[in-house]
Order: C-alpha cells, then structure tokens, then sequence
C-alpha cells in the first residue's frame, strides 16, 4: 500500500494543509525543529487507525492511498470513518481489519512508525516483552497478549502473599477458622483429642516445611540478586581494566593542540571554498582540455559532408531494394521464355556466328532433302526403294537409319515433355495464365458505375442543387473508372500470357508434326513391298534417285547433329533451325536486362565506397572523441551542437579568467597560512615526543576514553551498592561475584526452584492428610453448632479445590502457550534474522553482520575477523543501526505474509555519522522499490545527500 495524498483540514499545528507524494518509494521530508515532522507522523498514525489524540484532539483529514493498483478514500472527521473506493460502495470496517488481519495501533507504531526514542533499549531484547514486540507483525504479539491474559487470571485467583485477598487466599483463611473452632467444639472427647494431637503435629509439620521453603528463597532470592547484578559488576570490572589501559601520565596540551587542528581546518576549509568557486566559474559540463577543442576542424568538415552522407545512405538504401527487386522480376521472365530452360542456368559465351551458319547449313539440308523427295520417280512406290530390290516384308534398317530412328524417337519424346510441361503451366490452378472472365465482368460493372455516378452529379448539380451529391458522384466516378482500369489490366496481362504459351504450344505441335513425318518417312523406307519388276531404265534412274537421297539423308543428320552439338546449355532441346532467332532474341533481351542491373550495381558500388569513407572518418572521430555511439547523420548532429557549445563556453571561460587568478591568489595565500600552522602543529608535537597529528590526537581521545570509563565504573558502582543487601551480608554478595560463575549460578537458582517445589509439594501432601483428619473430626461432632460448623467446611473445601482446579488449569495453560510462544518466534526467527543480519552488514559498510547462531546468547554483532561484538560493547549510533534493521526486517516478514505497509521513520539519523547515513539512505532507497517509506529529518547533510541517491523524493516541510 503507498500513500498518495495527505491532507490535515485541523490537527494540532496544521489547518488546511495538504501534501502530494513522489514517484519514488521513499519520501524524504526536511524541516528544522517545531517544524511539525513529529506532528505529521502522530497524523498519520491516527488517519490510518483512528482514535483521538491526547494532545492534538481529534482528527480532521484524509488520506488518498494506492493498494494493488486501485485508489482508496480514508477520511476521517472525529470518530466518524469515510472509507470506499471512488464509484465503490463505502467500506463500514476499519483499513486494519479490513486489509491487515486486525492489526491495531500499538503494534503498528512498534513496527513501522518510529521515532528516535524506538530506537533504545536493545539490552531487554531477551525479555518476552521486547520479543512480542518484534514478532508482533506475525502473530506473536496475539499469542503473548493471550499468555498475558492467562497469567492475569491465575493472579486473580491466588497470590503468594499472607494477606493477600484473591479468591484461593479467602477460602484458605476462612477454613482455617472454621477448624480453629470445630477444634474447640470436640475437647470433650478423647478420640477428638487425638486427632487433634495429630492434627497439631501436622501444624508443627508445616511449620517446618515453612522454615525449609523460607530458607530455600531466601538462599533462591539471594541468587537472584547476583545474577541481576552480574552485569553491573562485568561492566563495573571491564571499565576498571579499561581505566588501567587507557591512563597515560603524558601532559598533553588539550586546548593548544584543538585550537590549531581547528585552524588548519579553517584554512582547508577556505582553500576548498576558493578552489570550488575558481572551479564555478568554469562553464557547466567544460573543459578547456576536451577532445572538441583538439578536433574541432574535423567536426567541422564531417558536419559539411553531412548532407551528402544522409543522401549516400537513403540512395545505397534505396539501391539494395530495386536490385533485389529487379533480380527477382529477371529471374521471374526467365520462365516466361519459349526458347530457355528456367531450371538450367543461361549460357554466358555463345558463338552465334556459328549458329546461324549451322541453322542455314539444317535449313539447307531440310529443304534439299524435301526437294528430293518432290522428286520421287515414277517407278518408285511408296515404300522405300530397297524393299523393292530385296523383296522383304518387314522393315530392313541399316546401322545408319536405325540410329537416326532412335535420335528421331528420342526428339519426339523431349518435343512430347515440352508439350505437356506448357501445358501444365496453361492449366495449372491458380495461375495467372488461367483465362477468367472476371476482368470483363468488372468492366461492365465498372461502365454501369460511371454512369451512374454522373447521374448523380448532374442531379447534384442541375435538380438536387446539393454539394453533398456532387462530391459523392464524383467520388463514385472516381471509383469506377479506377475499377475499370483494373480490370483492363487484368485483362490485358491474362490474354498475353495465355498468348505467349500457346504460341509455344504451336511450334511444338509443328515440331512435333515434322519429327513424325521423317520418322514414319524412315519406317516406310525400311519396309519392303512387292512391285512390279520395272525397266532397266527405270532401275537406274531408280537407285540414282535412291542414292541421292541416302546422300542428303547424310548431309540433313550430319547437320542436324551439328546443330544439336551447338545447342547452348540452358536451351530448350526440341528447338530445330526454324528457332534460332527467337533463341537468340530472348538471349540478347535477357542479358541487356542483366547489363543494365550490373551497370546500376557498379554505380552502388560507387556510392557505397563514397559513403564508406565518409563513415570511415567518422568513426576516426567518434573514436578520439570517446563517443562510443552509433555512427549516423543524426549522432553527427549532436556531436556538433556539443562543439557549438563548447566554443560558447570556451569564450566565456576566457573572458573569467582574471577572476579566476584572483580567487587563485586567495587559495595561495590560506595555503601558505596552512603551512604555518602545521609547521607549529609539529613544534607541539615534538615536544611530546609524537610522529603524527594522528598519534596525539589519539592520545587525546585515550584520555576521553579514560574519563568515560571512570564515568561507567562509578555508575555501576553505585548501582551495586543499592543491589547489595544489608552490611551483613554486603561481603558474601561480592566474593559471589568475584568467584562465582554465571552458569554455575543459573545451576543452583533451578536447583532452589527444584527444592522450593518439592517443599511445596510436601507442603500440598499435609494439607490433603490435615484434610482428612479434619473429615474425621467433623463425624465426631455431635451437637447443632458443630454439625453446622462441619457443614460450612464441607462447602469452603468444595469451593476451595473448585478455585485451585480453575488456578492449576490457569497455570498449565500458560505453561502450554509459553511454550507454543518460544517454538513460534523459534521457528519464524531465522528469516527475519538473515534479512536484519544482511541490512546490519548494509548500514554497517559491511563491517559487521549479526550473530545468528548465538542469538539465544543475547543480541551480539559479528565483525569481519570473526570476533563477537557484544551489546555492552555498542555505541549508541551502531545500537541505533543495529535496532533500525531489525525493525526493517520485521516489516519486510510481515510485507511477505499479510502486506507492506508505509514505514515512517522520524530522526532516526541522528547519531549516524556521515558514511552509514548514505549507507542507510541506499538501503531506504532499495526498500523503497517494494515498500513505502517516510523518512523526517532536522539535518540539512541528510536531505544534501539524498538528492543525490536514486530512488528518494526529497521535499522541504511547510505548514503553510
């Protein structure tokens, strides 16, 4: 929970004051003395848990808090409690019981609301008070106010004391009277007689036992006081041992030596107050010695350079971007070719020249060879001529037609793959290449749109007369003739590609054709059929025509497979010589796009060294500048408004420099005055045989330790003396002292407490025997006054063993919750111990850290060698640290089971000197990240330093 807002309408010094908090975890406020620190936290103890003020009266005020997240309203006006959550229904219970388990007051202010005066006392920790105080945030307190209670109750019905008047002491007094005087009523009878003799040797018995239990705590009370005076006289003996170790019989010159330490630190003083203003009158953040006067000139000519820098970066930038972007559209055209492979990479040197020849040459060869065949004789059929001459019915390759045929199968096989591969891409879904009709549709939607979009305006215009329909139509037109474009786009781009592929699946299909024909061309040539026998002339016109062919068959494959052989890799391999200028048109296009983006690339190049160089240089200078920044126009900028700057204060530190020889001269003069005074300093302390100022002035707090030791000595001294019993025993209470051991003491104090016990037991076995014998007497008694007496004692007795029984439960109850106290704080102290140990260790420059394992010894410190530094061995600014951290611990357990409350801490700096103040401000201020805290300060050091620590939000206290 954190507190936003204070506001006090009327309480004590305060009328209509407010006060709004930080964003920090820790509000520190100043003020001097009477300023209304103590005021403000009595406020703001009584506006979180209510009451009235025995001082200040009532409270009139508010407190606006933060709780999770969610605003809070805590007004109170009296008694009456205004408490809700704004646009929440009003909260009827108190914000203790409604958030912190009940937790009242009192345990608050012993937890987390403290003043200087808290932190006191820390030798009683051990006692079950100071221990429900401490543990009091985590259910301790409860528990030991109910011990309380229980013990309250057993007091009630009996008290060890003669007179006393509790319920048990009535009941024994008034039965005692009734057996005096049923004693006097049975005289008369023998039987009675002895029983009353018994009776007396139980009273005689008694008296006994009582001059035993005397004795025992006389024995048992004369422990108790050794052992209460046992650290008196440690301490009485330990400031003796110190008196002898610090007396010293050197005559030293207390006041001359103070006189001049105070001078020489006059004259420091002074020479700091002149060097501080010489150093003011340096400009903020200059020094004539920075880097920017050295590289000034190179800030200069990089700052020129920076326009071109940031245009360098955008067009290399920008540059990167289209490459990428036109390497992906050249890749993408790449499929689109009729000619080209796109899975194979293009060839880069290509001789054209010999492919045009080798085309012309196939191109020649086709067409002599088709020529031929217009040629075909009369004789010959329509089989091929040698299956004429031989007869044969089947056809008859030769090695040369057979390879042709298998060339000519394997053509048409990659003429069939091309085909189904373009028409894969014609038909496969999704694709672009896909005729759709889409693009019609949106033309005529678009057409209809446009006319009535300038219905609209002329409407608007000429009958309506209304700007809204104007503007509306021609927004509409807009639209439409947008949508029409669109579509046109689409439209156009669809049909040319659907063009280009099926323009490809026509020279295919015409490949395709021819590869058929010479191959069935070739079969019919191998088969043989029966013809009639024809002339001789006929013949040898016959095989000349037949040889001829056979001829030019040699000259098309021979040229066919040159072509083949001059293919490029990447092509297509069903191209024939009918495809060499699309072959080479598509080359010559592909690689002019790929000589423009290199040409692009080079001039980048260009322009990346170009920039390169400028950031070369910069980073040479961010370099000598020390700026470890990324290098960049916008850093640059930055960098030269620092060097404006420092030309401003360049000249401004010039022109001061006459003031700053005189302030100079000023610090000259108090150190020559310093020399003076140490050089007397030293005459003073050769004169009593000393080194160092160090060294006599420890001598001098030596003899100040003396006298406060002298001081501790007489003190406990008298403290003895009001401990010691009469002149009698005086003698036997200090050869205890003297000789006796603590434990051995302890040892024979619960020996005494055994004996007592055992008396009273003894005592508790008479008392029932007299009992019984008063039983017996009463059946003895035989007239109206004796039957009446016996009666009264039946009912004392009945409501005597009543009472004990209630007093014995009283007692083993407590018994029973004292025990469940120390197993409580036994098992919840480690946690809250670690945690004040570690902040001893932060408050302390980790000089000392507490001593866990010997807690049950009493609170003690252990330093960095080791050694344990007991209570009696603090000073009071290191009690106050070590007490101010148990505190913190205390309130950080109790953050970690119900919630952190504000901790409020009011003048407990005081007796800190100046290093464990920062120390102690840190650690508030690490708190403060979880935790709300409030810290009043008188010394201006204090609110000085923490406006210098992160995390504390430091304010001046006005009641105004």
């Amino acid at each position: 929970m954190n507190i936003k807002r204070i506001r006090f309408d009327e309480f004590g010094p305060y009328r209509d004051w407010s006060f709004t908090t930080g964003d920090n975890g820790v509000q520190l406020m100043y003020g001097p003395n009477e300023s209304g620190k103590t005021s403000l936290l009595e406020g703001m103890r009584t506006l979180l848990f209510g009451g009235t003020h025995k001082a200040y009266g009532p409270m009139t005020g508010a407190l606006d808090v933060d709780r999770n997240g969610e605003s809070y309203y805590i007004g109170r006006k009296g008694k009456q409690l205004d408490f809700y959550s704004p646009g929440n229904p009003a909260i009827h219970e108190e914000p203790a019981q409604h958030w912190w388990h009940g937790i009242d007051k009192k345990t608050y202010n012993r937890i987390f609301a403290l003043t200087l005066d808290d932190l006191q006392g820390l030798d009683v920790l051990q006692e079950v008070e100071v221990r429900s105080r401490f543990f009091g945030a985590e259910g301790g307190e409860h528990l030991g106010g109910a011990v309380k209670d229980v013990e309250k109750g057993a007091t009630d019905l009996l008290v060890a004391s003669s007179n006393g008047k509790r319920r048990i002491n009535v009941l024994m007094d008034e039965l005692k009277e009734n057996r005096q005087k049923l004693s006097q009523l049975a005289e008369h009878e023998a039987q009675y007689v002895e029983l009353q003799t018994v009776f007396h040797s139980t009273e005689q018995t008694e008296m006994e036992l009582q001059n035993q239990l005397k004795e025992w705590k006389e024995y048992r009370d004369g422990i108790d006081v050794v052992l209460r005076a046992w650290d008196t006289y440690r301490r009485s003996e330990e400031a003796r041992m110190h008196m002898q170790q610090y007396n010293s019989e050197l005559a030293l010159s207390r006041d001359e030596f103070l006189r001049l330490d105070e001078e020489i630190k006059r004259a420091r003083d002074n020479m700091q107050l002149w060097q501080e203003k010489e150093a003011a009158l340096m400009p903020a953040n200059f020094s004539p010695d920075s880097p920017f006067g050295t590289y000034g000139q190179d800030i200069e000519d990089l700052i020129q350079q920076g326009a071109k820098w940031e245009q360098l970066r955008r067009e290399c930038e920008e540059g990167d971007a289209y490459i990428r972007k036109v390497r992906e559209q050249l890749e993408f055209s790449r499929t689109l070719h009729s000619a080209w492979r796109y899975d194979e990479p293009m060839a880069e040197d290509i001789n054209w020249f010999d492919g045009e020849r080798l085309a012309s040459r196939l191109r020649t060869a086709k067409e002599q060879l088709l020529h031929w065949q217009d040629r075909k004789p009369a004789e010959a059929t329509d089989e091929v001529p040698t299956a004429n001459l031989e007869g044969a019915s089947l056809p008859n390759f030769s090695e040369e037609e057979l390879a042709k045929k298998e060339y000519l199968e394997r053509e048409l096989d990659r003429i069939l793959m091309d085909i189904d591969r373009v028409e894969a891409r014609r038909n496969s879904p999704g694709s672009d290449t896909q005729p759709t009709i889409l693009p019609k549709w949106l033309q005529r939607i678009s057409g209809i749109g446009a006319v009535i979009a300038v219905l609209v305006v002329l409407a608007g215009l000429l009958v309506l007369e209304s700007a809204l329909y104007t503007i509306g139509g021609f927004i509409f037109l807009i639209l439409s003739m947008g949508l029409f474009w669109y579509a046109t786009w689409r439209l156009h781009n669809g049909n040319s590609e659907v063009s280009k592929l099926n323009y490809e699946l026509q020279i295919l299909s015409s490949r395709k054709s021819d590869v058929e024909h010479q191959l069935e061309a070739l079969i019919k040539a191998a088969t043989p059929t029966a013809s009639p026998v024809p002339s001789l002339e006929g013949v040898a016109h016959l095989e000349r025509w037949i040889q001829e062919g056979h001829t030019l068959q040699g000259i098309y494959d021979e040229a066919l497979a040159a072509w083949q052989n001059w293919l490029p890799r990447g092509a297509a391999k069903s191209l024939d010589e009918d495809d060499f200028f699309g072959l080479k048109h598509e080359y010559d296009q592909y690689h002019e796009q790929l000589r423009t983006i290199e040409g692009y690339e080079k001039r980048l190049a260009e322009h990346k060294e170009g920039l390169r160089i400028i950031e070369d240089q910069a980073m040479a200078l961010w370099y000598n500048l020390g700026i470890e920044a990324p290098v960049s126009p916008t850093e640059l900028k930055r960098i030269y408004n620092q060097y404006k700057n420092f030309q401003q204060n360049k000249i401004v530190w010039e022109q001061k420099e006459a003031q700053r020889k005189s302030f100079r001269n000023e610090y000259d003069n108090w150190h020559r005055k310093e020399k003076e005074l140490l050089l007397r300093q030293q005459e003073l302390l050769h004169k009593a045989g000393m080194e160092s100022s160090n060294e006599y002035r420890q001598h001098l707090i030596d003899e100040d330790q003396y006298k406060q030791w002298q001081t501790i000595y007489k003190q406990s001294q008298v403290q003895l003396d009001l401990l010691a019993p009469d002149a009698e025993n005086k003698d036997l209470f200090y050869r205890r002292l003297r000789e006796g051991n603590k434990d051995n003491w302890l040892d024979e104090l619960a020996h005494s407490e055994r004996e007592i016990a055992s008396i009273e037991d003894k005592l508790a076995t008479l008392y029932e025997r007299r009992g019984q014998i008063v039983e017996a007497m009463r059946t003895l008694g035989s007239d109206q006054e004796q039957h009446q007496m016996l009666q009264e004692r039946e009912a004392l007795q009945s409501e005597l063993e009543s009472a004990l029984e209630d007093w014995a439960t009283q007692v083993l109850i407590s018994h029973c919750m004292d025990k469940a106290q120390q197993s409580y704080e036994q098992e919840k102290q480690p946690h809250m111990l670690e945690l004040a140990s570690s902040y001893v260790e932060r408050l302390t420059g980790e000089r000392y850290t507490l001593d866990i394992l010997g807690i049950n010894k009493g609170v003690a410190l252990i330093n960095n060698n080791g050694e344990r530094l007991e209570l009696k061995f603090w000073s009071s600014g290191l009690a106050d640290q070590v007490y101010l951290a148990l505190r913190l611990a205390l309130a950080k357990v109790f953050s970690y089971q119900v919630e952190s409350l504000p901790i409020i801490l009011d003048d407990i700096l005081v007796r800190f000197d100046e290093n464990r103040q920062r120390s102690a401000l840190e650690l508030l201020a690490e708190l403060g990240k979880n935790q709300q805290i409030w810290l009043f300060t008188c010394q201006r050091s204090v609110y000085d330093m923490a406006q210098s620590i992160m995390g504390i939000d430091c304010h001046r206290l006005s009641r105004s």
